[in-house]
């Protein structure tokens, strides 16, 4: 199935100690953001990528994206202020030919071919979203009050936690998000909209451990590490 790439990237870098949105820290010559586009532009089936990004920096990411990628690979627009809003306004620019949008987080740049693949495989089952989800193995306690109280201890058989990229049908994306504008919902992912609004089924495929979103600066160092042993890996043949 064709898809269009739709990646948020309006973040701030401040937790990580930069004036720079996140996504245009550089690692191995790279800004970050190039790092994450790069595994689903390599797939054959990805006919555009839209980078929602903060409207103040839209040059900067522009000129990135050109000169990493090519000038036309990449179409860059203006985010919002929320995610939602900045995925909403990339969709609004997807092209019309393709069945599905893939929505990925700019500081996931480890996300794997393979875990593209298993996000996609799972249209052949008749689902109209996929989402990478990996089993919560950590005890899980609600808690309330300050200091916190603990209220119950959560059962976490059937409990995932979810990554990105999350893959939805395009014309059902864009019913979610009307949807959501309509009725002034948020929701805390892309497809708990569609979730939200009973659109159709969800499968959830195996996520991948490496595949972490980058939070703090002990992330960035991870990334760092990873990125750079795999560059050089390259560069010793």
């Amino acid at each position: 199935m064709k898809f269009v790439l739709i990646m948020p990237a309006a973040g701030r870098g401040y937790r990580l100690g930069h004036e720079l949105p996140k996504a245009l820290i550089e690692i191995s010559g790279k800004p970050l953001f190039i790092h994450s586009v790069l595994p689903f532009l390599k797939l054959e089936n990805c006919v555009q990528a839209v980078i929602a990004v903060p409207e103040t920096h839209i040059s900067e990411y522009k000129e990135s994206a050109a000169r990493h990628l090519g000038a036309s690979a990449c179409l860059v627009v203006a985010g919002g202020a929320t995610r939602q809003d900045s995925v909403a306004s990339a969709l609004a620019h997807t092209d019309a030919s393709s069945e599905l949008v893939l929505i990925h987080d700019a500081a996931r740049p480890l996300v794997s071919r393979e875990l593209i693949e298993r996000v996609l495989s799972a249209f052949d089952g008749g689902f109209v979203a996929s989402v990478p989800g990996l089993p919560v193995t950590d005890t899980i306690k609600r808690a309330q009050g300050n200091p916190p109280i603990v209220q119950e201890t959560v059962i976490r058989n059937g409990l995932f936690a979810v990554q990105t990229p999350q893959a939805i049908l395009r014309d059902v994306a864009i019913q979610a998000h009307k949807l959501a504008s309509t009725h002034s919902i948020v929701g805390t992912d892309d497809v708990s909209l569609v979730e939200q609004f009973g659109l159709g089924g969800i499968a959830v495929v195996e996520g991948d451990p490496e595949n972490i979103k980058v939070t703090t600066s002990r992330d960035l160092e991870h990334v760092r590490e990873v990125l750079q042993a795999i560059s050089s890996h390259f560069i010793s043949y």
